[in-house]
């Protein structure tokens, strides 16, 4: 039972979230799921999904619809869109490897935060360094996997103390006269 009052708990803190950022919540639910519930990448990605459906965006929707805020016409093409982009991009993320949807779902956070850091009044500004904050990410990701990758190679190739020991243990001593 407590687990499913920490679930709950989880959901609450996620939508109240949501309804103050306007966002779906997968850029919080995400991270938790897979730090705290060890859950998959893509895991993560599907059951986000399905917990923002009904509950997400129904409420946060109604009222801001109540104060005048909600442009429907709008809304419904873009739904349209939303409903055909989805589809496909369940289609991508289901394909795509593990690791490769992490650094996509990472990358795109880190510039969509940057975005909402600079602002939008100098677009071209805030775009630039949005874009160079990836870069930097991405660099250093890569250095990261590169030193990680190298420290592996070097200890495969460096014998340990006690690899050498049990080798020259079982053979003779040469006879030295």
């Amino acid at each position: 039972m407590s687990n499913l009052l920490v679930l709950i708990a989880f959901g609450v803190i996620v939508g109240i979230f949501s309804g103050v950022m306007g966002l779906g919540g997968g850029s919080i639910m995400i991270p938790i799921m897979v730090l705290a519930y060890h859950m998959t990448q893509p895991e993560a990605h599907r059951t986000s999904l399905a917990v923002m459906i009904p509950p997400v965006t129904l409420p946060a929707v109604i009222e801001y619809y109540r104060n005048g805020n909600v442009n429907v016409s709008m809304a419904a093409w873009m739904a349209a869109g939303v409903l055909l982009g989805s589809f496909f991009g369940a289609y991508v993320a289901n394909s795509l490897p593990k690791e490769t949807l992490k650094l996509v779902f990472g990358f795109l956070l880190i510039y969509v935060a940057a975005y909402t850091v600079f602002g939008k009044e100098h677009l071209a500004r805030t775009t630039v360094l949005a874009g160079v904050l990836v870069v930097i990410a991405m660099g250093v990701f890569a250095a990261t996997k590169w030193y990680d990758r190298n420290k592996a190679t070097i200890s495969q190739a460096t014998p340990s103390a006690a690899a050498i020991e049990t080798r020259t243990s079982g053979a003779e001593a040469p006879d030295v006269r």
